[in-house]
């Protein structure tokens, strides 16, 4: 019965230990992702500006597609009525 108590204690004691050590753990792990969170913050700033330049981009290929279509059928009309004169 002796023993039991000094078992008790151990484990307690070793229970503290692993809590501390969990406490120090958590609290490096929350400084690595405050760093990391700075770090990452003007990446995203960045990331966003070039979303935002794609966009763009693809904005004014569209407006040239768009260009190009109407200047096709433009092209096609003039053809025709060309078409239609000679004919006559």
């Amino acid at each position: 019965m002796d023993y039991l108590q000094e078992d008790a204690d151990a484990m307690q004691n070793e229970l503290q230990l692993w809590h501390q050590e969990n406490q120090q753990h958590a609290e490096a792990l929350q400084k690595e992702q405050s760093i990391t969170d700075s770090a990452v913050e003007p990446l995203k700033v960045e990331l966003a500006e070039l979303e935002q330049l794609i966009k763009d981009q693809q904005d004014k290929i569209c407006a040239v597609k768009a260009n190009i279509l109407k200047n096709e059928e433009k092209i096609q009309k003039m053809v025709y009525s060309i078409n239609l004169s000679s004919r006559r």
